[in-house]
């Protein structure tokens, strides 16, 4: 590695992933079979037995309008954990934030999330 990739590795920062814990009442259930499967496909066909196959697609628009007009977001995770950052990208399971590192926070983990701007003081 050159002098100059080295600099742009620390200049960039590490990324950070934010895993969620799964509930103690999903580790016997049948959402973890013998062939030991991936705690995150487990996760997967956990979400997807909850939600029906109807959606208003509210939250899709509600990210897009956030990651168009740069909402600087505050999310609070489950164990407390508190991240501020611009939401750079997302999907049916994560969010990818950006802040001065860019962190992947599967949305199952989030406890709730706010615009920076309502200064919110929750507990």
């Amino acid at each position: 590695m050159s002098s100059s990739q080295t600099a742009s590795v620390i200049a960039s920062g590490p990324r950070k992933l934010v895993r969620p814990t799964l509930p103690a009442r999903a580790l016997g259930s049948k959402y973890f079979s013998r062939r030991k499967d991936s705690s995150i496909l487990a996760h997967h066909e956990m979400k997807s037995a909850y939600n029906g196959p109807e959606s208003s697609h509210a939250e899709e628009f509600y990210f897009q309008k956030q990651m168009q007009t740069q909402t600087l977001m505050v999310f609070i995770l489950e164990d407390g954990e508190r991240i501020e950052g611009y939401i750079e990208w997302y999907d049916r399971d994560a969010i990818k934030v950006k802040n001065h590192t860019r962190t992947l926070i599967y949305k199952s983990s989030i406890k709730y999330l706010y615009k920076a701007s309502e200064n919110h003081q929750h507990g």
